[in-house]
């Protein structure tokens, strides 16, 4: 079976749709995660702001919300709404996450001193709960 063909597979899942919809989310997560990461850990280590990473971090969050609008949109909540009116929504939720976020990692880094690997799971984990219940009650509603 090939992967667009599970994908249309698991939409049609006898699972409630909540539930496919949070594996959908994780799934996307785990990407934006990786996307997150990967552009933080240039940022600090290739591209000269690793005495930055705060910033850092917040620019790699907006490079995987760009990912994350794409994919929660078209494929985990499946909406047929205004793409503007998401986008706008989106935006506004995820600024929000983006500080619960941003923040966390602040936290963890200088008051907590925590390594930085740990802090970064931190930062994603908080704002995880946010992002999901946000994006299906408000942004992409059926």
């Amino acid at each position: 079976m090939t992967a667009l063909n599970s994908i249309r597979a698991t939409s049609r899942s006898p699972l409630p749709k909540i539930t496919v919809q949070i594996a959908k989310f994780m799934t996307v997560g785990v990407l934006n995660t990786a996307i997150d990461a990967g552009t933080y850990f240039a940022l600090t280590r290739w591209l000269g702001l690793g005495s930055l990473p705060i910033t850092a971090k917040g620019i790699a969050y907006v490079v995987g919300m760009v990912n994350s609008f794409f994919w929660n949109r078209t494929w985990t909540f499946e909406s047929q709404g205004s793409a503007w009116r998401a986008a706008g929504l989106f935006t506004l939720t995820h600024v929000a996450a983006l500080g619960i976020n941003a923040g966390t990692m602040a936290l963890s880094l200088d008051a907590l001193g925590l390594p930085e690997i740990v802090a970064l799971g931190l930062a994603t984990a908080a704002s995880f709960v946010w992002n999901f219940a946000l994006n299906k009650v408000v942004v992409f509603k059926a």
